[in-house]
């Protein structure tokens, strides 16, 4: 990642205007070292697969205090998804959001090396020192570029009142209004439903295949794993559990991985049957794990985590 800075003093560029999403660590600096490192990889790790969706040409993302800025060339629109993205994907990681728009410039200088400064960043760090974890604010200057570039979205940001930052600037701040933010979805929905209709058709019929002329249904994976994990599946990263309690993949053999940075991964390889349901229990502050099924013998149950143990030890 490159720097963020407020002041940079040799080299600079002309400034442009982006949108600038500022995503900062509630309280990091009051936390032990250990925590911060945890914190700060799992907030890396989100940013990651935030930004998947955007094109690298439109993104730059910087090392800042407590967290990360992810400068968005691209639109203010991709700056509210990016910010939507992350924020649900928070889960308990304790996510302060700011939203600015405004002009950044590189600059660099013979002791911090180069980076990005400007108004964009500051004033996006700013809102995201005030901002509260669920709830992301966003300045009247990024407000104003939303609504001319996408009317639409900018109706689901309502004003928050007013904030005086450390300098006696005043800054007027909006936030995600929930109740419109659901009434735009409804008109989605509403526009969209024979497309719905339509692909929900094909998804049934891409989860439902014949095989030997039988219908064979997607296998359920349930998962109860403390204190958290990151699920892949075949090596495609699924999501978080929790929120992630449940997941369908077709019936066949997987390799099912749930990785926590501060423990050794949990690694599974299983053969699913067509609507078998199977529990992954595992605690990663202890070394015990289980997998269970729901359609298979405790015999056979017990063989299989004895195979499952004997191949993580390379055995």
């Amino acid at each position: 990642m490159a720097a963020a800075a407020t002041e940079m003093n040799e080299t600079a560029s002309a400034p442009v205007l982006a949108s600038v999403i500022v995503l900062k660590i509630q309280d990091f600096t009051r936390r032990p070292v250990t925590d911060q490192t945890r914190l700060k990889a799992q907030l890396e790790a989100l940013v990651a697969m935030a930004i998947q969706s955007l094109p690298a040409a439109d993104r730059i993302v910087l090392d800042a205090p407590g967290g990360v800025a992810v400068v968005v060339l691209g639109g203010p629109r991709d700056a509210l998804e990016l910010a939507e993205r992350s924020q649900a994907a928070a889960a308990d990681l304790p996510l302060c959001i700011g939203v600015n728009h405004g002009p950044v410039k590189h600059a660099s200088d013979a002791h911090r090396g180069s980076g990005l400064v400007g108004d964009g960043i500051a004033a996006g760090a700013t809102l995201a020192n005030v901002a509260t974890p669920g709830r992301f604010l966003v300045s009247r200057s990024y407000h104003e570029a939303l609504a001319s570039r996408a009317p639409d979205r900018a109706k689901d940001l309502g004003p928050a009142g007013v904030y005086t930052d450390a300098s006696v600037r005043t800054h007027e701040i909006f936030a995600l209004d929930r109740q419109a933010a659901r009434a735009h979805r409804r008109r989605l929905i509403a526009v969209g439903t024979l497309a719905v209709i339509g692909i929900l058709g094909l998804g049934l019929a891409a989860r439902v295949v014949r095989h030997g002329g039988v219908m064979a249904q997607p296998a359920v994976i349930e998962f109860e794993i403390t204190p958290r994990g990151e699920v892949f599946i075949d090596g495609v990263l699924k999501g978080r559990t929790p929120p992630l309690k449940r997941l369908e993949v077709r019936p066949g053999p997987h390799t099912i991985e749930v990785r926590n940075s501060a423990y050794p991964p949990l690694r599974l390889e299983v053969n699913l049957g067509s609507a078998e349901e199977m529990i992954i229990s595992h605690s990663f502050s202890t070394p015990k794990s289980a997998a269970k099924s729901k359609t298979q013998s405790a015999r056979e149950s017990a063989r299989e985590l004895v195979r499952d143990v004997r191949r993580q030890l390379g055995f």
